[in-house]
């Protein structure tokens, strides 16, 4: 991709700005299906004019038309968090009453603060990369893990919380097959990354032997333990100490939008079985999986606990669910909050950083003594040519 269709991508985005303002102050009565159909129109024509700019006789990628998607709701989203903190006016209004109301709760606010952000610059990051002709696969795993994840808790909460839904969550639906497509693209992009027996040797070594391997594995066990607990008391525990936490340290946990439930519950049935590979994965080398999957889950642990934490602050939320004042509660709320927001990105770092550790041991000396595979496919290759 040339710079210049990154340029003529990154003003079609832009365009989210005047046609907000001209559809929430246009005369005309404001129904959900109209609103529906309007968001319909925009994103297809926004694909059109992305289209006619950017083909010049060429074939075009479909991640472009991800690119032009995902940026053009990333500044809409965006609208839409500074529209609900009343530092601009007269964007979305009409769309937040009649198309997606879940959107003015606090946790609404955070993901579109997140969307318009986090995503956008990792979607800038990407178009760079790609005009350039470098690999953006990382940013991109990194990225369809957080979008990915903000789909998985807002669609469920929106369903089955108090604000109800309209026509135009169905707006929300390239957003959650997107992720999927570019994930499992990102995946089988992998490069095959194989190395001998000797040359493995040196990250063969026992755990004991690996202080900082020993040292993530605590904080994975830990992280499992806090996830757990805290996703036992969000659904019901009647221990003390669990009421004791859900009245005096998170109460937002209790917000009956359900948005945290939801989040507690993606936290015990994905995250935990997750972390509990990953320690595998650590104590075991050659773990091919582990650098793909570790920046899958570190996008979705930093949507996660940024919205968590922006929503249990943010002044949308009802005062005697946001955090309380007290500065021995704050520093357990920030503790644990935080704790489940690095570590994975830790986890994230070690596999980046250390690659060799996380690839596939192959010993070509017992492979070259089996019948047909006497050597690696490209060196069966190379044999044969010099035959002939």
């Amino acid at each position: 991709m040339s710079m210049s269709r990154s340029t003529s991508i990154f003003f079609i985005s832009l365009l989210a700005i005047p046609l907000t303002y001209f559809v929430n102050n246009a005369s005309f009565s404001y129904e959900p299906t109209q609103l529906f159909l309007i968001g319909v129109g925009a994103l297809l024509g926004v694909c059109l004019l992305a289209y006619l700019a950017i083909r010049n006789g060429q074939a075009i990628d479909p991640i472009l038309y991800v690119f032009i998607l995902c940026m053009f709701s990333s500044v809409c989203d965006l609208i839409i968090g500074l529209e609900n903190d009343g530092v601009i006016t007269g964007f979305f209004s009409q769309y937040l009453k009649y198309g997606e109301p879940y959107l003015k709760t606090a946790y609404g606010t955070m993901i579109c603060y997140w969307d318009g952000t986090a995503h956008y610059l990792c979607m800038i990051m990407m178009m760079a990369a790609q005009a350039w002709n470098q690999s953006f696969r990382n940013v991109g795993l990194y990225w369809a893990g957080s979008i990915g994840h903000s789909m998985v808790v807002l669609i469920p909460g929106s369903v089955i919380g108090v604000h109800g839904i309209k026509w135009s969550i169905l707006l929300n639906t390239p957003y959650m097959v997107i992720p999927f497509y570019c994930a499992v693209r990102f995946l089988k992009e992998r490069p095959v990354s194989t190395i001998t027996a000797i040359q493995a040797e040196e990250y063969q070594k026992s755990l004991w032997r690996r202080p900082h391997d020993i040292v993530l594995v605590f904080l994975l066990g830990i992280s499992v333990i806090v996830v757990s607990l805290r996703s036992f008391a969000v659904m019901g525990g009647q221990y003390g100490w669990m009421v004791n936490y859900m009245d005096n340290y998170e109460p937002y946990m209790k917000d009956p939008a359900m948005y945290p439930k939801v989040q507690m519950i993606v936290y015990l049935y994905y995250f935990v079985p997750y972390y509990m590979a990953a320690i595998c994965g650590l104590i075991w080398p050659g773990q091919e999986w582990m650098p793909d999957w570790a920046l899958l889950h570190a996008g979705a642990a930093a949507q996660a606990q940024v919205a968590h934490i922006g929503a249990s602050l943010q002044w949308r939320t009802p005062y005697d669910l946001r955090v309380p004042r007290s500065q021995h509660v704050r520093i357990v709320f920030w503790s644990l909050n935080l704790f489940l927001l690095l570590v994975p990105q830790l986890l994230a770092y070690r596999c980046q950083t250390a690659p060799d550790f996380f690839k596939r041991i192959v010993d070509y000396g017992r492979r070259m003594s089996r019948r047909g595979s006497a050597l690696p496919s490209p060196y069966r290759y190379q044999a044969a040519s010099k035959q002939e």
